[in-house]
């Protein structure tokens, strides 16, 4: 990272970042160029390992390429305001990688999606196996996760 400055490496504001984040950016290999989509999520820490989760539908080409290669490279970010009279902005972002793996466990599914409606401070909507059953429900496994921010202090 060259502007040292704005790295952030406290796992608690890591964590933080993701919990203000409304997207989360994942890029798959595909042939010749890297296949990126935005996702809805929910995540969380578990023995110090850090899990992020993402619903999809059961066919589609991220599938495929899933299948293929799970090792994948995601963005967070949270971009507050453009820095008038200048060419910045003021946010705040998380890079990583992982391993993504499908979770077919109904239960483990039903608790992937509750953590993704946490997310989003949904109280009211329950996902419930029928739910489970017609959404396939991944898990993104982080091995390197970095964050950096432009805070204008």
């Amino acid at each position: 990272m060259i502007r040292k400055d704005r790295e952030i490496t406290d796992r608690k504001e890591i964590l933080d970042i993701a919990g203000s984040a409304k997207v989360i950016r994942i890029a798959f290999f595909d042939e010749e160029y890297p296949y990126v989509l935005p996702f809805n999520f929910g995540y969380e820490e578990k023995n110090g390992r850090l899990y992020f989760y993402i619903h999809t539908a059961t066919e589609g080409r991220k599938n495929a390429l899933i299948e293929r290669n799970n090792k994948v490279a995601f963005e967070l970010d949270n971009c507050h305001d453009y820095v008038q009279g200048s060419i910045t902005s003021l946010y705040e972002s998380v890079v990583g990688n992982g391993v993504m793996t499908e979770i077919t466990d109904t239960d483990e599914k039903l608790s992937a999606l509750s953590l993704i409606l946490e997310q989003y401070g949904e109280k009211t909507y329950k996902a419930d196996s029928s739910c489970a059953a017609r959404t396939r429900v991944y898990r993104l496994s982080v091995n390197e996760i970095s964050g950096k921010a432009n805070r204008g202090k």
